[in-house]
């Protein structure tokens, strides 16, 4: 039986439902993850590790959303979104702010926190009893902020992986297209890994070690075998299944 929302007929969604009441919802982007990645890599690691966790554990997975919050500026002209700009760490290789290609995903604040309140209702309506989100930072960041308020009116849990207490190198997406994220991407669909590109082309737009030198599939797996056993533990407290 698969796990994916979209793929399930009635009878599945109800037996998966009724087995383990747990939504993950992938926060994704279509955005520029430096010369190697593809442009959903946000996503595209957040979906594969929830379905990964979710045909062992139980649970479904929602299709990822491409829209999130970032920072904007205006600069001649032009709307910069995230890392179209330097946001004062030091990037792998400088370079001068720009629109990046093939980013498309920006939405406000506001905007965003309405769609995660209207996802939220609707998965309570259909009968989940937590939420689990994760993906690009400042949606992951959005979610926690605003879960308080989800629990409270909505009556639906909320969990991002964020919250584990691990060391920040096992932490899931915790960095941009540099070793965290491209060894991620290795572990989950190394197909669509072009390093090759991150050697003939200018590596912008990358923040953390470089993973010319270390990302690997090795990495990728830790970090995915690390957040899943702390994902299973605190789904079994929430569940009660300890």
């Amino acid at each position: 039986m698969s796990c994916l929302y979209e793929e399930l007929t009635p009878r599945e969604f109800k037996a998966r439902l009724k087995a383990c009441p747990v939504a993950y919802l992938p926060l994704g982007t279509l955005e520029w993850h430096g010369p190697q990645n593809p442009l959903g890599a946000d996503g595209i690691q957040s979906q594969l590790f929830f379905e990964r966790f979710a045909s062992m554990y139980g649970g479904i997975v929602l299709p990822k959303l491409f829209l999130g919050p970032d920072r904007m500026k205006i600069k001649d002209g032009e709307e910069l979104y995230g890392i179209d700009y330097s946001n004062g760490d030091k990037p792998v290789v400088d370079y001068e702010d720009q629109k990046l290609t093939g980013s498309a995903y920006y939405v406000d604040d506001e905007l965003f926190e309405m769609m995660l309140m209207a996802i939220s209702k609707q998965l309570k309506r259909a009968g989940f009893k937590v939420l689990v989100a994760h993906g690009h930072g400042p949606s992951c960041w959005a979610f926690i902020k605003h879960r308080e308020r989800i629990e409270k009116e909505i009556g639906i849990e909320c969990i991002n992986l964020f919250d584990f207490e691990i060391d920040d190198s096992l932490k899931f997406q915790n960095d941009h297209a540099a070793s965290n994220e491209t060894s991620i991407m290795m572990a989950v669909r190394n197909d669509l890994v072009h390093m090759e590109y991150a050697i003939e082309e200018k590596m912008m737009a990358v923040y953390g070690k470089d993973p010319r030198e270390f990302a690997s599939v090795e990495y990728g797996e830790k970090i995915i075998a690390v957040n899943i056993e702390n994902l299973k533990e605190t789904l079994d407290r929430k569940l009660n299944r300890v």
